[in-house]
C-alpha cells in the first residue's frame, strides 16, 4: 500500500503546483476595469497634521520635553541634595557627595530618595512649561497661532 500512496501523493502535489503556476494567483490583488492587476498596499497611510486638534501638538511637545528632561534633572537633583547634605554637616567626609563616596559614607533613606525624585519631577514639568512659553513667543514673532503649526514647521 505504501507503494501506491507515494506516487499518488507525488502526482497530486505536481498537479497542484502546475495549477497554481497556470492560474497566476496573486495575494491581495484587485482587477481594474482595464484588466490589469493592482496590488493593494497593506500599510495604512501616515497621519496628517489636519487629523488632530492643534492643541495636541503642543501637549505632545510638552510631554516629550518633560519626560526627556526628567533623567537629567534626577541626576542633578541627587547631586545637589548630596552636596547640600555634605555642606550642612560641616564637610564631613562621611557625607561626601556621590562621586566621592566610599563604603562608610552616609546612605540616604527612602524619604530623601523620594525627595530627589519629587524635585526632579517638579523641575522637569517646569522645563516643559518654559519650553511651551518659549515656543509660543517664537510663534508670536512669526505671527502664527500657538497651536496652529506642528513642531517641525517652525524656522529658528
Amino acid at each position: 500500500m505504501n507503494r501506491l500512496i507515494r506516487p499518488a501523493l507525488f502526482l497530486s502535489l505536481l498537479l497542484v503546483l502546475l495549477a497554481t503556476a497556470v492560474c497566476n494567483l496573486a495575494a491581495q490583488a484587485t482587477t481594474t476595469t482595464l484588466g490589469t492587476q493592482v496590488t493593494a498596499n497593506p500599510l495604512p497611510e501616515p497621519y496628517g497634521t489636519e487629523e488632530f486638534p492643534p492643541w495636541t501638538f503642543s501637549l505632545r511637545r510638552f510631554e516629550i520635553v518633560s519626560l526627556g528632561a526628567f533623567p537629567v534633572l534626577l541626576f542633578y537633583s541627587r547631586i545637589a541634595l548630596d552636596t547640600g547634605r555634605y555642606m550642612g554637616n560641616g564637610f564631613d567626609s562621611s557625607y561626601a557627595p556621590w562621586p566621592f563616596r566610599n563604603e562608610f559614607s552616609y546612605n540616604p533613606d527612602s524619604d530623601e530618595q523620594w525627595l530627589a525624585v519629587k524635585v526632579a519631577v517638579g523641575l522637569s514639568l517646569g522645563v516643559g512649561v518654559l519650553d511651551y512659553f518659549l515656543l509660543a513667543r517664537r510663534k508670536a514673532r512669526q505671527q502664527v497661532p500657538v497651536d496652529a503649526a506642528p513642531l517641525n514647521s517652525l524656522r529658528p
